[in-house]
């Protein structure tokens, strides 16, 4: 794994992992967070050996998705509409409808095109991402229309202190 300099690597979400063959692909591991990040965990998606290259005319996401436990049957949103006080670990009622796509390219859009290696995403994960909902770990998940097999990809959670 190229961790492509970020220093203090919490969890890798995929180490030069096959984007997926039209349909939707998980990425291979989860990372464990819990608790708030404090502003200080960054999400870092890297275009693997081959690069990425998504047509015009194709849809192509990822989204980063929370979950209460090391399980795809425990995904949910993000995000909840009550408690927006942010109690530490509190509960709320989820709301359904709030995502966090690093990338989102209906069939509408023009084409992407990254090169071996490149940044294809870098954010700080918002402090109010797992807290407010208990989610303790966080997947990647891809959907496409096209047969991206060919391509590869980095992905993972590190820290800025």
């Amino acid at each position: 794994m190229n961790y492509h300099n970020r220093p203090n690597v919490v969890g890798v979400l995929a180490d030069d992992l096959a984007f997926p063959i039209g349909t939707t692909g998980d990425s291979t591991n989860m990372v464990e967070i819990g608790g708030s990040t404090n502003g200080q965990l960054m999400l870092s998606i890297f275009a693997g050996t081959n690069g990425l290259t998504v047509a015009t005319g194709q849809a192509f996401l990822m989204e980063l998705q929370g979950y209460t436990a090391d399980t795809a049957a425990s995904a949910d949103s993000f995000y909840s509409t009550s408690n927006s006080g942010g109690i530490n670990q509190a509960s709320g009622t989820l709301h359904q409808e709030a995502h966090m796509y690093p990338i989102h390219k209906t069939s509408a859009d023009a084409g992407l095109a990254f090169s071996a290696g490149d940044l294809i995403y870098e954010c700080a994960l918002p402090d109010n991402m797992l807290r407010l909902v208990s989610f303790d770990f966080v997947q990647l998940v891809t959907l496409t229309d096209e047969d991206l097999r060919a391509y590869n990809y980095d992905a993972f959670i590190w820290s800025k202190v």
